[in-house]
């Protein structure tokens, strides 16, 4: 297993094809087609073979073509990664013992671990059912005839017969999500094989329930036995998390966004600040009056009383006491679109700190966040 952290350069032997696939993963976007730059840097080395590999700001493991499993650790100590992530009080699931390794325990496998242990809890339990409504169109026809199935299916042939009738099935939304989670866990390669023991062996529990279709939809009230484990599943399926598709990867990833991570702490950290403040994420902004239309997107625009207050972009980097250039052009721009006095970035960082700049009307503020756990709406 390769093993990195998030934004730090190491060198590594790779085969010409490893190194080929990996710098399929250097050019990427944020559009949502499937091509994150899961790596920020590949440069061959004097030493055949030896290549100096960044990884960006994705955190989780992949797998090459060629078998070789690739884990991405993050910089930040596991308990705050856990709270970025959401868990907050719940990392505690993440903690539980485990048979330690050589070179110890990735993310990944701890998520798997606490995943196994809940799952292997509900299956204890039995799988939570409901009935559906299913349709017969052969014999034996249970329920009750079905005129417009009768007509649909057959024409209205005096000769054939359909039914309807409840059945009972553990095929619901709820198993459904925590059986696409453990689908995703089944592919991955865990150094400690008994964990990937443990995640297969609950393959019967899940088999026949069917994957969602689309982006897991919000279920209404969840079972309290079922509470942890749909946390940990919508952690590996929400849209923080990726798979490199398209981009030429074989195996199936489990790679957590840190970029859109942060953007969801910040937003939480804005919300718990400003009481009685609209946060609105994503606000589009108009740039142009005339010529062709541009439009920019500030992360967050802070609203009070159906006026902009403020705006706010999340950077996912060290910490910086003054704005580059680049930040002062845009953050300035966009304050001046909306009529705004307040700007600001917003960094993760081990302490608080808050400078400021002051350009023209616009005061563009400097903000050093520290990793603490921000409490559930």
């Amino acid at each position: 297993m390769l093993r990195l952290v998030e934004y730090r350069t190491r060198t590594v032997d790779l085969t010409p094809a490893e190194a080929a696939e990996l710098a399929g993963l250097t050019v990427g976007n944020r559009t949502g087609n499937g091509r994150p730059r899961v790596i920020e840097r590949l440069m061959p080395t004097a030493t055949p073979g030896a290549y100096d590999l960044q990884p960006g700001a994705y955190v989780g493991r992949f797998q090459l073509f060629s078998g070789r499993v690739v884990e991405v650790a993050g910089r930040f100590p596991f308990q705050n990664l856990a709270t970025l992530l959401g868990l907050g009080r719940n990392a505690k699931l993440l903690e539980d013992a485990a048979t330690a390794g050589s070179e110890g325990h990735g993310l990944v496998d701890l998520i798997a671990l606490a995943f196994v242990r809940e799952a292997e809890r509900v299956a204890g339990h039995g799988l939570i059912k409901a009935y559906q409504r299913r349709s017969f169109t052969r014999a034996p026809y249970p329920g009750v005839p079905s005129a417009v199935l009768h007509l649909k299916m057959h024409a209205g042939r005096p000769d054939r017969l359909a039914t309807t009738a409840n059945r009972l099935t553990p095929d619901v939304p709820l198993n459904q999500l925590v059986a696409a989670a453990h689908r995703r866990l089944s592919a991955l390669a865990y150094p400690d094989a008994r964990l990937g023991t443990r995640v297969r062996a609950l393959d019967p529990v899940f088999r026949g329930i069917t994957s969602p279709v689309g982006r897991p939809a919000a279920i209404g009230p969840v079972p309290a036995r079922y509470q942890e484990i749909e946390r940990l599943a919508r952690l590996l399926l929400d849209d923080r998390s990726t798979l490199p598709t398209g981009a030429g990867v074989a195996g199936v990833s489990v790679l957590f966004d840190m970029t859109r991570v942060w953007e969801d702490y910040v937003g939480g950290w804005l919300r718990r600040r400003s009481p009685g403040v609209t946060v609105v994420a994503q606000q589009p902004i108009p740039l142009t009056d005339t010529g062709p239309r541009r439009t920019g997107a500030a992360d967050f625009v802070l609203w009070q009383g159906g006026k902009p207050l403020a705006v706010y972009d999340a950077k996912y980097r060290p910490w910086r006491s003054s704005p580059s250039t680049d930040e002062i052009y845009q953050l300035f721009t966009y304050a001046q679109r909306l009529g705004v006095h307040t700007a600001a970035l917003v960094y993760p960082a081990a302490e608080s700190q808050h400078t400021v700049t002051t350009v023209g009307p616009v005061t563009i503020e400097c903000w050093a966040v520290p990793i603490e756990e921000v409490p559930s709406p």
